[in-house]
C-alpha cells in the first residue's frame, strides 16, 4: 500500500549527506560502517570504526537480530502508517522552524500591542498545506503540536522561543573499552531541534508521533543522553552545554498511550543521572555482540489496551529469515 508524502523543504535528511562540523569528524564518518567486524579496513589498508546513531542503538536494544538484518544484512524494512505519519509531521516541523523565522519578529509586535489572534493566525500561516489531504491523521498531531509552540510564544513573549539548531546534523568520535580492547566508535545522528534556555545554555527536543505513558520517560532520557553525548564528545561548542532536554508526544493517546504531552527536564537533576552511565553500557554492549558476532532473537511480549498478548515480532519485517520463525536453519541461504 502506497502513503502520501509531504515535504515541503528543499531535501529530505537522506539527501544532506555528512554534514559533520570539522573536516575530522567527517572523515571519521567515511571511515565507520555500521556492519563492521574487529581488524576491518578499507581498500588502502585504513582501519574502519563501528558506525552507531540513536536508532541503530535502540535496534540493537529491541532485537539484535532484527539489528543484524537491518544494519548489517542491510534489509530494509517494509513501510508502515506509523512510519509515514512521522515523517510528514517531522517534515512540517522542520519546515516551520525555518520559515517562522521571516515572521517571527512580526509576531512579537502584534502580541505586544495585544492582538494576540492575528499573531497566532500569523505563526500558523507559516504551515503549508499538502497537495491533497493527510490520509493518517497528521492535521490533527500537527495541529497539537502547534498549540503547545503558541502557549510558549505567549509565555516568552517570542523570546528565547524560536529553535536555533533543527535537525542538527551531529557527529562524535572515540575509543571504548570493551573486554581488554579497545574500539574506535563514531555517533552519528540528527538533532530534531535545539533551543535556548535563556542563561547561555541549550534545551534538546525531541518529537516522537507514537503513544506516551510515564514508562517512556526512562527511554526518552537515554535517547536524549545518546544526543548530548554526540555535541559533547563531538565538542560541538555551537550548542553546548546542554542544560535541559524535552520531548514531545502530540499523539501520545494514540494505542493505548495516556495523552499527548511533552516534558521538559534539566539534565543535573538526580533523576536523569543515570541515563549516562546506562547509554555507554548500552554502546559497549552493541561493541561485543560485534566482537562475538552474536545478534540472536529476543522476542518480547506484552498486553496490548484490549488484553490481547502482543510480541515484538509482529511488528517485525524479518520474521521470515528470523532463526526464531524460519524453518531453513540456515538463514544465510535464505537471504
Amino acid at each position: 500500500m502506497r502513503f502520501m508524502k509531504f515535504n515541503p523543504n528543499k531535501e529530505g535528511l537522506g539527501d544532506r549527506g555528512p554534514e559533520a562540523h570539522t573536516p575530522e569528524l567527517e572523515q571519521s564518518y567515511r571511515m565507520s560502517r555500521y556492519a563492521w567486524q574487529p581488524g576491518m579496513v578499507d581498500d588502502d589498508g585504513n582501519a574502519l570504526k563501528l558506525r552507531i546513531s540513536k536508532s541503530s542503538l535502540n535496534a540493537h536494544g529491541w532485537c539484535p537480530y532484527q539489528y543484524k538484518a537491518n544494519y548489517i544484512y542491510r534489509l530494509s524494512q517494509e513501510e508502515n502508517e506509523d512510519m509515514v505519519r512521522g515523517t510528514n509531521v517531522h517534515n512540517i516541523v522542520e519546515y516551520f522552524w525555518d520559515a517562522v523565522k521571516e515572521v517571527k519578529d512580526d509576531a512579537i509586535e502584534l502580541l505586544e500591542v495585544g492582538k494576540p489572534r492575528e499573531a497566532r493566525r500569523l505563526l500558523k500561516g507559516v504551515i503549508p498545506n499538502p497537495p491533497m489531504p493527510y490520509l493518517l491523521g497528521e492535521e490533527e498531531v500537527i495541529d497539537t503540536w502547534f498549540e503547545w509552540q503558541w502557549n510558549r510564544f505567549k509565555i516568552t513573549h517570542g523570546y528565547n522561543w524560536a529553535a536555533v539548531g533543527n535537525e542538527v546534523s551531529a557527529h562524535a568520535t572515540f575509543d571504548v573499552e570493551v573486554d581488554d580492547m579497545i574500539v574506535p566508535v563514531h555517533l552519528r545522528g540528527f538533532i530534531d531541534t535545539i533551543f535556548p534556555d535563556g542563561e547561555g545554555g541549550f534545551v534538546l527536543m525531541e518529537l516522537k508521533t507514537g503513544k506516551w505513558n510515564q514508562k517512556k520517560a526512562k527511554s526518552m532520557r537515554e535517547e536524549m543522553q545518546f544526543y548530548r553525548l554526540m555535541l559533547e564528545e563531538g565538542n560541538f561548542m555551537k550548542y553546548l552545554p546542554v542544560t535541559h532536554w524535552a520531548w514531545e508526544f502530540p499523539r501520545g493517546w494514540a494505542n493505548g498511550g495516556l495523552k499527548a504531552e511533552w516534558e521538559l527536564e534539566d539534565t543535573s537533576t538526580r533523576k536523569t543521572s543515570y541515563a549516562p552511565r546506562t547509554v555507554m553500557n548500552k554502546i559497549k554492549k552493541l561493541i561485543k555482540a560485534h566482537i562475538t558476532d552474536s545478534f540472536e532473537p529476543a522476542p518480547k511480549t506484552w498486553r496490548g489496551p484490549d488484553g490481547e498478548t502482543k510480541t515484538s515480532c509482529q511488528m517485525c519485517s524479518f520474521m521470515e529469515i528470523c532463526p526464531a520463525w524460519a524453518s531453513d536453519e540456515n538463514e544465510e541461504e535464505q537471504i
